[in-house]
């Protein structure tokens, strides 16, 4: 029995990297995917690499999730073709400006969070009237570097996503008594696009040591995006039922083990982001 059989899954940023092997995991369980991105022609060539997959329903939408209107639009639109959506995955994200903050485009910055973080509110506002099952109802969002730890140079990119997580939190909680869990994952240093970005930056922009990283993990391959992609199903899939509200990461937490999903259950500070008192701060 496959994980996520006839299920109907909606993954932005789904034409390339995380996403694409997100969709291409999703259709390997039985599901049908709706990959959605700004650029038409990389979503017909990930619609013909999903088929060589296994054969599957997936289609596509051209959408740019920073606009609440055609968020709407692209709602109404899978309504109208399924109904009901049952997973939604919002692996959507850019970069943003690289340097020092009073030193970039106050415009990109603006562009940042307004893709990276209102691009998840629009999706979540605007499907999760939309979603039904049986069982359990899945959000997952994608954080990642900047979230758990201080990412300079990157502050817009870094802001967007510890804004993700919280409003992860926040949104499971609201919606704990509706059937449905919210989770955020952290992907690790899977090579991406992105990351030509600081290449192009150079060290002055994107801070030495960070771009020295950049070309060592690019060198030795970063972690595969099977990884998160991996997590991602596991958390759209039955086997997750009941874990809601958490900060997971893809490469290092040991999400596949059952006293670790236990634990994601049973302890609700458990993976996520808190004040460390008596170790950062200090009691008098």
């Amino acid at each position: 029995m496959k994980k996520l059989s006839d299920k109907v899954i909606v993954i932005t940023g789904g034409s390339m990297g995380i996403g694409l092997e997100v969709a291409k995991q999703c259709v390997a369980e039985g599901a049908k995917v709706v990959i959605a991105a700004r650029d038409e022609g990389s979503l017909k060539k990930a619609c013909s690499l999903l088929d060589e997959v296994a054969p599957c329903e997936r289609f596509f939408y051209r959408l740019d999730i920073g606009n609440y209107q055609e968020v709407k639009s692209f709602a109404s639109w899978c309504g109208d073709k399924f109904g009901a959506v049952y997973g939604l995955v919002n692996c959507a994200g850019i970069y943003g400006p690289i340097g020092k903050t009073y030193k970039i485009d106050i415009a990109k910055f603006a562009e940042t969070i307004q893709i990276n973080f209102l691009g998840v509110v629009h999706m979540c506002h605007a499907f999760i009237p939309l979603m039904e099952s049986d069982s359990r109802k899945k959000i997952i969002n994608y954080s990642g570097g900047g979230a758990a730890t201080p990412f300079p140079n990157y502050s817009a990119y870094a802001t967007s996503k510890i804004a993700t997580v919280r409003f992860t939190e926040n949104l499971s909680i609201e919606l704990a008594d509706e059937s449905f869990d919210v989770n955020c994952i952290a992907p690790g240093f899977v090579i991406t696009r992105l990351h030509q970005e600081t290449l192009a930056a150079g060290q002055d922009c994107a801070t030495k040591e960070f771009y020295e990283n950049t070309k060592k993990q690019m060198d030795n391959g970063g972690v595969s995006a099977a990884i998160p992609a991996g997590l991602t199903v596991f958390l759209l899939s039955a086997e997750s039922d009941g874990i809601t509200g958490k900060f997971i990461a893809a490469q290092w937490d040991p999400w596949r083990e059952k006293t670790f999903q236990d634990r994601l259950r049973a302890d609700k500070n458990f993976a996520t982001i808190r004040r460390i008192d008596d170790k950062t701060f200090f009691k008098k």
